[in-house]
């Protein structure tokens, strides 16, 4: 696994609670979970999760803007204790992203976002980052990215010009300052792998159930598509095949970060199967290769959930584990659709 991988999207300072209730005006909620306090943001959860899973991390590249507050610095000081390859843009006039995250029991959770510096990312600064780091990979997770939205398109067709493969999950429940998902949409052109969950797929497609979705996407040139449904389990699609297979079961503590885990485990499995990461190889890699790196990524996403925070329970050692016990009887669950 030597290919350089490179993530761009927004980086978070996540303060997550989890609550027994909300409480009622001038009354006091004691928290016996307490409120933690972590770096977030997809690239940032993703690249932390492929290091614990084993990937080298100087050949992990993260792109992302932070601002002149404690969260820039815990979140610089956090990426770089990692061994992460941080390339900053630092804004010296703005506080960076924060994130309050309130998780109820049997809910999923609820965001709160002071956006902060992430959507003034300049796109000259990304652009000339990858034509520097040169990756393997590239990793986009659009939403709240301004002009790096905008630009989508031109920047991953430069990436796939240049040998890249093309990574794009959903950056967010909404985008902002824009009307509908078209500048994602438009963009899946040029994009090799995509992801999202099943509430995303229903909104930014207009469909009412996951297989219509995935069709859509096929259809639109995306080679690879993988789809998250919480606790029901995983789709992915690849050569006219709609793969589905049911979760792993853990005790749910907290969802943050589930899905970017999900897509850590599926990096990482991938890159073990191929070795070197470039379009050639991922053209060929065949469905069931695709079932076990799917199975791997299952396994991921349910072993971040078993601690509070986005990346705390992710561990090589907790995947495998989890895999010896129970890998058969998910993987016996696999059904294949005709895309």
């Amino acid at each position: 696994m030597t290919s350089r991988l490179m993530f761009v999207g927004p980086s978070v300072c996540d303060i997550v609670a989890i609550l027994p209730r909300l409480s009622e005006p001038s009354d006091i909620v004691f928290l016996d979970k307490g409120i933690t306090i972590s770096i977030g943001g997809h690239p940032i959860n993703i690249a932390v999760d492929l290091v614990k899973l084993g990937y080298d991390p100087r050949r992990i590249f993260v792109v992302t803007a932070i601002g002149n507050d404690f969260c820039g610095v815990f979140i610089e000081k956090n990426l770089t204790d990692y061994g992460l390859q941080p390339m900053f843009y630092k804004l010296r006039d703005r506080g960076s992203t924060k994130n309050l995250i309130l998780v109820f029991e049997g809910e999923d959770r609820r965001f709160h976002l002071d956006i902060g510096s992430s959507p003034y990312l300049p796109l000259d600064y990304v652009v000339k980052t990858m034509e520097t780091v040169e990756p393997g990979l590239l990793h986009i997770s659009p939403g709240i990215l301004g002009e790096v939205d905008s630009n989508m398109t031109m920047i991953l067709r430069r990436a796939q010009e240049r040998g890249a493969i093309t990574f794009v999950d959903v950056g967010a429940s909404r985008p902002l300052g824009k009307n509908d998902w078209d500048f994602l949409v438009n963009a899946l052109e040029y994009t090799d792998i995509f992801h999202c969950n099943s509430y995303e797929i229903k909104k930014i497609f207009g469909v009412d159930n996951i297989v219509e979705g995935i069709r859509k996407i096929v259809d639109k040139g995306v080679k690879i598509v993988t789809v998250t449904d919480g606790d029901k389990g995983a789709y992915v699609a690849k050569d006219g095949f709609i793969l589905y297979q049911k979760s792993f079961k853990v005790k749910a503590v907290d969802p943050t970060g589930a899905g970017d885990a999900f897509q850590a485990g599926l990096i990482y499995s991938l890159a073990t199967e191929l070795g070197h990461m470039d379009r050639d190889a991922l053209e060929n890699i065949d469905i069931n290769t695709l079932s076990r790196a799917v199975l791997y990524a299952q396994a991921t996403g349910a072993v971040c959930v078993t601690q509070p925070g986005a990346t705390t329970a992710v561990s090589k050692e907790n995947v495998e584990k989890l895999l010896s016990e129970q890998s058969s009887e998910v993987l016996s669950s696999t059904t294949y659709i005709v895309a």
